[in-house]
């Protein structure tokens, strides 16, 4: 969401008010209108790169260690990673808990580093947290500021400073303790107050706290995060990356020496926590990395742009993987998820919808295509699909008065031409028992050749084809779900009564 969307959908004034002391004088004064455009006039204060960069030196260099330790783990490690940079407030206490216990599990089984030379590393920097932390049940924020410039100096991770950390029991507090769910919202509200953490509600009433896109992009320049951690696990899986002697040999460019008879997942994963996706496909010169035309090629299996220098082929696949949605399988309805890339499954994006966690096999597309379609109809047209009977039948049924209407889907990587289909379709209507006066037919596209086989169709069966887009049909009920919410009212099929190409024009919306 762009700032100024969130700041229209804060749910409380009290909230509002917190987000609006960052940058907005006398705030305390003002009504809740007045304070939306103070805001809204102020809105590059907060996502200016100087004020942002003060805002995390603020937290690393707190006095509180619930600030150095929370504050960036909710801005880097949970909502950078988060699906459109938000996350349901509900939900964020459980995954800072969950962080803080797979940190600590980690730290108790610790293993030796693939990396050569690492281990030495892990050994002096454990000997520096030990000093720190030796006769205090804290350390200072200095002291903070000087670990951090060690571990850089040793090629730590901010993630491996945690481990060795609560290898000590320091981590995530003295004696492993975890946070409480207290102290979580208290920094949380703090992170509002510093004008970088923002909260909305939703149509549903469901609150959330986000980052605006604005400030998520401030925020992953200056941190050098160029995508979220289950974007960067799909692109080292494609096929011209994902082998032992492409990991390696980029391992090594990158002075990054590996001990022998590594797996191909373990490369993997040193891969994913020390090198950037952008050096990984691309290399470390013009010349090295993967060349233009592999590039070319796998934006084209993505079904994205496959034209440019090397350098914006290289952002524009590592756009396509931030993009990708984390796993679906906790979602309660899947055919919500379904209907999302309901256009991919018609055009048969198998990569597309691979990687986005849609598809396992190629064979699912005609299926969810047709799932997604009852979803459309049941959902959000408010027409409950009919039972089906049979072996061999159309994709969909619906009662139209006395009648009824059929509906058949065509996933298809090219323009759906009707004459290759018309002698089934023309087996569904008449094997009938009641009349058929509209039979749907939706796809990718069509050749223009199909709009006369329709035509001609209708004058000798008096059942009307209207070829439907997979576009036009999200679009159409969309609309009508967005109108008809509250009374839900049933979308009114005689729409639908248009012989060839359907025009969405002519429906009254």
């Amino acid at each position: 969401m762009l700032f100024k969307e969130v700041i229209e959908n804060v749910p409380t004034l009290t909230e509002l008010k917190r987000t609006a002391s960052a940058y907005v004088i006398d705030y305390r004064n003002l009504s809740n209108e007045e304070i939306l455009n103070a805001i809204q006039k102020t809105a590059p204060q907060y996502y200016y790169e100087e004020n942002v960069k003060q805002t995390l030196k603020k937290l690393t260099l707190s006095q509180s260690r619930e600030d150095r330790v929370l504050g960036p783990m909710i801005l880097r490690h949970i909502l950078l990673h988060s699906d459109d940079n938000k996350i349901l407030q509900s939900e964020l206490s459980l995954k800072i808990i969950e962080y803080e216990q797979a940190i600590i599990s980690t730290a108790t089984d610790l293993q030796p580093s693939k990396i050569q030379n690492k281990d030495n590393n892990y050994e002096l920097f454990t000997y520096v947290l030990e000093a720190a932390w030796e006769h205090n049940d804290d350390i200072s924020s200095d002291e903070r500021n000087l670990l951090d410039k060690i571990r850089e100096k040793l090629g730590l991770t901010e993630e491996e400073h945690h481990i060795l950390e609560a290898s000590v029991g320091k981590f995530p507090n003295p004696n492993s303790t975890l946070h409480t769910r207290n102290e979580i919202e208290r920094v949380r509200r703090k992170l509002q107050t510093y004008g970088i953490l923002f909260a909305v509600r939703d149509e549903d009433k469901n609150d959330y706290d986000i980052l605006p896109e604005e400030v998520a992009s401030t925020l992953k320049a200056m941190l050098g995060l160029e995508m979220k951690e289950h974007g960067y696990r799909n692109l080292i899986k494609y096929k011209a990356v994902h082998t032992k002697t492409y990991l390696f040999e980029a391992l090594k460019k990158n002075n990054i020496h590996i001990i022998k008879n590594i797996k191909l997942d373990e490369l993997e994963e040193i891969c994913l926590k020390h090198i950037q996706p952008s050096v990984l496909i691309g290399g470390i010169s013009p010349r090295d990395g993967l060349d233009t035309t592999t590039l070319s090629k796998w934006l084209s299996e993505l079904r994205e742009p496959s034209t440019g220098q090397k350098t914006v082929l290289i952002n524009r696949i590592i756009q396509h993987y931030d993009n990708l949605r984390q796993d679906i399988s906790e979602i309660e309805d899947e055919r919500i998820i379904w209907f999302e890339y309901y256009e991919d499954l018609a055009n048969r994006a198998l990569e597309n919808l691979r990687t986005q966690n849609i598809l396992l096999k190629d064979l699912e597309c005609e299926k969810k295509f047709e799932r997604a379609t009852d979803y459309i109809f049941e959902e959000l047209l408010y027409h409950k699909p009919l039972v089906l009977k049979g072996t061999e039948h159309a994709d969909g049924m619906l009662a139209y008065q006395d009648k009824l209407v059929l509906w058949d889907n065509k996933s298809k990587e090219s323009p759906v031409n009707l004459t290759d289909h018309i002698a089934q379709f023309d087996r569904y209507v008449k094997k009938s028992e009641r009349h058929i006066p509209i039979f749907l037919v939706i796809g990718p596209a069509f050749t223009e050749q199909s709009v006369s086989v329709a035509m001609t169709y209708m004058i000798k069966n008096d059942t009307t084809i209207s070829l439907i887009t997979a576009g036009e049909l999200k679009k159409l009920s969309l609309n009508w779900a967005k109108k008809h919410t509250n009374k839900k009212e049933p979308f009114p099929l005689g729409y639908f009564k248009q012989p060839g190409r359907f025009n969405l024009n002519l429906v009254d919306l």
